[in-house]
Order: structure tokens, then C-alpha cells, then sequence
């Protein structure tokens, strides 16, 4: 007879046959899966043939692939790369230059120059009254007249000397007393003509120019008192036939600027004057890096303004040699430069090298490469990348 099955009894058989179907799904892919993870999986990489790379060598084969990106060259010497023009500033030159105070202190009545004026020396520059000056002048007429009195104190006694009324050490006394009112008088004028200007009056002089020049700084007006401890001088006069020109060069461009070398001055008004080094700095200034340079310049024409800005080509002596390379064969490695020098038997050896100057596609060598030797120009980079995989 047939058995009867509850509607229960046959949802829980389902349910049971589901389940198997499920794990038996599951265990399948678990079994799959890592076959293809097999099947797809790259064997190792093999190292590149023909090539072997060490701590500072790579070794290439003859025939090796890599010959194809790699050049080799001869290095050269050459003359030095040009420095990049340097900015600059014209100033006057101050071994042309007098400052112009006053010599006494007083107050300023009359001015007679200005800012740019041209002077020559001699000329009267401003006027000035003053008590001291009154005193010197006092000063040089009292000696004055203390020395005819003594002279003619000496005249007489000689003569009562002569007869016998008077003794001779009486006559010497007088004689050394007028001596040394001379003396006084010499001291009070060389006092006074020391001031270096033209009397006015009684309290009134002139302060003159000490130089022929330009006026080209002036801090003096009239009514002025001026104390006799002033710092900064009233004016400054400085002959600008010739003038200096301050350039401010980069430290790497400074080592073959020597005293000498003529160069070429150049100003934002397309004034373009020869020069020549008169000063190269023995110290970098520590902020901006740089190394001063100072520069004569002949400025008869005036064309040359202190204050202007400019700027100055360096061309070095073609006679100086340096080993000049393309830039790419340089390749940086850390803190280090370094070129690949090219040996025997397909050799090429890392080394260290210390670069100059840097223009247009071409580095200078100091140190590290001489010339005659040769070297990687082309395809350094893809060889310090396979040391750098080597270590």
C-alpha cells in the first residue's frame, strides 16, 4: 500500500536537497578557483641577458640589447661656459669722492649748489656763520700782534746791547720770547687755513668744493644749524668720469672671475659700456648666496647714473680649458653627481664627479673626468637604475 507523506515531510526534503546542491557548488569553485590562479600566475622574471650590474659597475655583453640605448663619447676641453649675466647697480667710486662737511659748528645762510650740480674745486659751496670762526681769526690777529711787540722788545735791547747798557743773556731772552711769539703765529694761521675755506667777514666763511665732481648726495639747507659731532657729511662730491658698477654674481659663476678680465656693462637704457674687474669678493653673501663684484667703468659722456640698475656679461679667458659634456650624461645619485666612465671589455664604471657651470645642453666637469677619457653621454640614467635594482 502507498505511504502517505505529509506536506511537513516533503518541504523538509526539498530544503535537504537544496542544501547538498549548495555545498556541492561551493566545494566545486574552492577546487577551481586556485587552479586558476595557477594557470594565470607569470613565472618569475629572469635577469635581462648580456647584462650584470654591481655596486658601482655594470657589465654589458657584446651584443647586448642595452647597446642600442647607451652612447659613447670622448670627453673634450673646452673653453669655459659663460656665466649668465649678472644684475648690478652703478655707484660712484668712493676713492673719487669727498665728503663736504662743516668745519666749524654755525648755521647755514646761503646755498649755492644743488643735487646733480657740477663743480669744479674751489668753488663755493655754501656760507656760514659762526662764533668759532670769529674766535680763530681773533686768535691769528692777536698772535700777530704779539709778535711785532717782541720783535721790536728784541730790536731794542740789541741796541743797548750794542751800547753796553744792557747785558747780552738780557738780548737772548728777548730774542727767544720773539721767536716764540713766530711760533704762535704760525700755529693760529695753519689752524685756520686748515678749515680749507674763503673768509666772508668777521664770523662769516665759505665752505668750498675740495675737489672738482658732481654733486651727488646733499643733505644742507639754508638756516641750518649744524653741530660740530655731526655723523653724516652735509653733501658729497664725486668725479663720475669713471664709476664703479656692483654686480651680484652666483656663487658657481664666480670661480673664474679674476682681477683683470674685461667685461661688458649693460643698463635698462640700453647703455652698453667695456669694463674691467677691479674686486671679486672673498666672502658669499649669506643671504642671497652670491658673490659681490666690483667693476670700473669709464663715464666721460655721463651716460653711466649712480643708482641705475644693470647688468654685467662675463666672458672668460679663452685660454681656460674645462671639460664640457652633455648635461644628460650627468646623472644624480643622493647628494652626489656621477658620470659612467667606459672601460675595457664592456665595463662601465660609476663615478663621483664635481660639475661647474650648466648652459644650453652642457655641463662643465671640474673634477672626476679628464679629458681623453671616455664616458656614457647617452643612457647614464638607465644604467644607475640597474645598479639601484642591483642593491
Amino acid at each position: 500500500m502507498t505511504a502517505i507523506v505529509s506536506p511537513e515531510a516533503s518541504i523538509v526534503r526539498r530544503l535537504r536537497g537544496a542544501a547538498l546542491v549548495a555545498l556541492a557548488v561551493v566545494l566545486a569553485a574552492g577546487a577551481i578557483v586556485p587552479t586558476y590562479l595557477l594557470l594565470r600566475a607569470k613565472p618569475p622574471e629572469s635577469p635581462a641577458p648580456g647584462i650584470s650590474a654591481g655596486a658601482n659597475r655594470i657589465s654589458l655583453a657584446p651584443g647586448a640589447s642595452q647597446w642600442r640605448y647607451i652612447e659613447i663619447a670622448v670627453a673634450e676641453a673646452k673653453p669655459p661656459l659663460p656665466p649668465l649675466p649678472a644684475p648690478a647697480r652703478v655707484t660712484f667710486d668712493e676713492l673719487r669722492t669727498s665728503a663736504v662737511g662743516a668745519p666749524l659748528p654755525g648755521r647755514i645762510e646761503k646755498m649755492l649748489v644743488r643735487t646733480g650740480d657740477r663743480v669744479e674745486k674751489g668753488t663755493r659751496l655754501f656760507s656760514m656763520r659762526s662764533g668759532s670762526f670769529a674766535e680763530l681769526r681773533r686768535d691769528v690777529e692777536a698772535a700777530h700782534a704779539e709778535a711785532i711787540t717782541k720783535h721790536r722788545v728784541a730790536e731794542r735791547v740789541r741796541e743797548l746791547v750794542g751800547l753796553e747798557a744792557a747785558a747780552m743773556k738780557e738780548q737772548l731772552a728777548a730774542e727767544a720770547e720773539a721767536h716764540e711769539a713766530d711760533l704762535a703765529v704760525a700755529a693760529s694761521t695753519a689752524k685756520l687755513t686748515s678749515l680749507k675755506v674763503a673768509s666772508g667777514g668777521s664770523n662769516l666763511f665759505w665752505v668750498v668744493a675740495p675737489r672738482r665732481g658732481t654733486v651727488v648726495d646733499l643733505d644742507a639747507s639754508p638756516n641750518q644749524e649744524v653741530p660740530p659731532d655731526r655723523e653724516r657729511p652735509l653733501m658729497r662730491i664725486s668725479d663720475l668720469d669713471e664709476v664703479l658698477v656692483l654686480a651680484d654674481v652666483q656663487e658657481v659663476d664666480a670661480t673664474d672671475i679674476t682681477r683683470g678680465l674685461q667685461v661688458e656693462v649693460r643698463t635698462l637704457g640700453s647703455v652698453t659700456r667695456s669694463g674691467v674687474v677691479d674686486q671679486v669678493a672673498e666672502v658669499v653673501d649669506p643671504t642671497r648666496r652670491t658673490v659681490a663684484v666690483r667693476v670700473r667703468v669709464a663715464n666721460k659722456d655721463r651716460a653711466l647714473r649712480p643708482n641705475a640698475m644693470a647688468e654685467v656679461v662675463f666672458r672668460p679667458s679663452s685660454e681656460q680649458k674645462r671639460v664640457r659634456i652633455p648635461s644628460e650624461a650627468v646623472v644624480t645619485d643622493g647628494p652626489r653627481r656621477v658620470v659612467f666612465l667606459a672601460g675595457e671589455g664592456g665595463h662601465l664604471d660609476r663615478a663621483r664627479v664635481t660639475v661647474g657651470r650648466e648652459r644650453d645642453g652642457e655641463t662643465e666637469i671640474l673634477s672626476g673626468l679628464h679629458a681623453g677619457e671616455r664616458f656614457v653621454a647617452k643612457g647614464a640614467l638607465l644604467l644607475l637604475n640597474q645598479i639601484d635594482l642591483a642593491d
